[in-house]
């Protein structure tokens, strides 16, 4: 299981890893995980498939299928933003990217986390996808875009808990279009609650993470 502990490291310059759920919170996984999506699951866009595909295709010679119907990198931003429930969470990074890059950086904090969050319950709800495939891309993308929005939202914690919160609703109020949310309840409720933690942790210690990140030379707002 992949835990919220290194979002702590690269934002809070070294606080402790997160604590459990409170009871709100715990609520509010109940209801994401009882709010089952009628669509299937889609087909895995061409750009996610590209990574690892030796060991997705199980030795054929061709690729199985996948879709390329949306491009994240050329999409217009409101197109994106209106569209990204139906997407893979690895376009969520994608669009938080581009936010950040647009000077639009508390919208790129949102649906960084946002993504994340479904990132973590996809890999979590599929624990036998190949390492070498979306797994590999989601440590990428924490590396990458993770690591920018991480050190950015940290700057201000207060800010950061609450848009952790917004994108927790989010999640919660909003189907996944691109694989229903019944079959992967277990996944929704850990990773909700994981991410419940993190929040909690940050609004306990705003002052502690704000000293922390002064000593390691990291800007506070």
């Amino acid at each position: 299981m992949r835990r919220y502990g290194p979002l702590l490291a690269l934002a809070l310059a070294g606080c402790g890893a997160a604590g459990g759920a409170n009871n709100a919170a715990a609520a509010s996984n109940a209801a994401a995980a009882s709010g089952a999506d009628a669509a299937p699951a889609k087909a895995i866009p061409c750009s996610v498939q590209a990574h690892g595909i030796s060991a997705v295709t199980g030795g054929r010679r061709e690729r199985p299928a996948c879709d390329d119907s949306v491009d994240p990198q050329r999409v217009a931003l409101g197109e994106l933003i209106r569209i990204i429930p139906d997407q893979h969470p690895s376009f969520y990074y994608i669009l938080a990217s581009r936010l950040f890059a647009a000077n639009r950086k508390d919208e790129a904090v949102y649906w960084f986390y946002a993504g994340q969050l479904r990132y973590r319950i996809r890999l979590a709800c599929h624990p036998d996808l190949a390492p070498d495939t979306e797994p590999a891309l989601f440590g990428s993308l924490q590396e990458t875009v993770g690591r920018q929005m991480n050190e950015y939202a940290g700057a201000n914690p207060r800010a950061w808990a609450a848009t952790m919160a917004r994108a927790l609703a989010w999640d919660a109020a909003t189907p996944n279009g691109f694989e229903p949310k019944a079959p992967c309840r277990a996944a929704i409720a850990e990773q909700r609650s994981g991410m419940s933690g993190l929040i909690a942790h940050v609004r306990d210690n705003e002052a502690q993470i704000r000293r922390d990140r002064a000593a390691a030379g990291l800007p506070n707002r």
